[in-house]
């Protein structure tokens, strides 16, 4: 692992990356509202072994990186785009080829979101989205997409993710798996292995 900062706007982020760069494709890892990157150490190598190096950023107001991260309240810009902007333009100039988005919870939202700049292969959202999204917002999101909830989310988000699913175009895959855990605790759960093996496979597909 190695440290990496960028710019987004005026505030400065960091990140670890997992992995080497150049590569063919590279994936950016976004925490959620409660955690930040270090939340990935032990995810993040299994898509570097797999030959696909993992950034994990922390958001603005996160772990190491400046400034804060806004609410989602359009038409407000929402800072979690601009900082994953940042972040693809930071593994590009690395000689990242593709980029693949993986976000949890508020990072599910965000890399959702990012992918509507068509700049992504593929993105994988886990818990999210929480709140409902419009059936014209679902449908600007780009890249080959994986939805991962559990089927009772505490936070009642499969309703969300399922509606989302729906109304993304193809090509796209609907996992939920039997339980109530939200966001990384999704991972330690029973079912954690198979979910996050079939989150590395999918990323790690043809790269």
């Amino acid at each position: 692992m190695s440290g990496l900062s960028f710019r987004s706007d005026s505030e400065t982020l960091h990140a670890d990356l997992y992995g080497a760069l150049p590569a063919k494709r590279a994936a950016i890892l976004v925490h959620g509202q409660n955690w930040d990157a270090s939340g990935w150490r032990e995810i993040a190598p299994r898509f570097a072994e797999r030959g696909v190096p993992a950034l994990a950023v922390d958001l603005r107001g996160y772990g190491r990186s400046t400034g804060k991260t806004n609410r989602y309240r359009p038409p407000t810009p929402w800072t979690p785009v601009a900082d994953l902007r940042a972040a693809k333009a930071a593994l590009r100039e690395r000689g990242a080829a593709e980029i693949a988005l993986v976000g949890s919870s508020m990072g599910g939202s965000a890399v959702l979101v990012s992918s509507f700049e068509k700049d992504v292969e593929c993105v994988v959202a886990v818990s999210a989205p929480v709140v409902a999204v419009p059936d014209e917002l679902a449908k600007k999101i780009t890249g080959r997409k994986l939805f991962v909830c559990a089927d009772r989310d505490t936070l009642r988000a499969a309703p969300n993710v399922f509606a989302c699913f729906t109304d993304a175009a193809r090509p796209k895959t609907l996992l939920f798996f039997g339980g109530s855990e939200h966001s990384r605790a999704m991972f330690v759960a029973s079912y954690g292995e198979e979910a996050l093996g079939a989150i590395v496979e999918f990323v790690c597909r043809r790269a």
